[in-house]
């Protein structure tokens, strides 16, 4: 169902919207419900894009939070990290760390 409306436009841009009709084979009227489209579109994705970031930033805000309220005491998760593979039966060390006395024994 379609609606017909009235709008005023300054000269300038009635004459641009004009020309593009023109040159595009189009009615004026298509011109303008093709820019209105374009234009409700953009503002659809600015809207998502602000919900987005606001749910990004609520995650931080909650992500600092929680690191709060963790106990100035507990091991970096890289120290537990090697402490589970020393006890597993592992050197403990990262990946790609070598340790000095090792290298010279080769």
């Amino acid at each position: 169902m379609s609606a017909r409306v009235t709008i005023t436009l300054p000269e300038n841009m009635l004459d641009r919207l004009d020309s593009i009709a023109t040159v595009e084979g189009l009615t004026r009227s298509d011109v303008v419900r093709e820019a209105a489209s374009s234009y409700l579109s953009q503002r659809d994705r600015s809207s998502a894009l602000s919900v987005r970031g606001a749910a990004v930033q609520e995650g931080i805000v909650w992500l600092e939070q929680v690191a709060q309220q963790i106990p100035a005491t507990t091991p970096q998760s890289l120290d537990l990290l090697h402490e589970v593979r020393a006890g597993a039966g592992g050197a403990g060390e990262p990946l790609g760390h070598c340790h000095p006395s090792r290298d010279e024994s080769r």
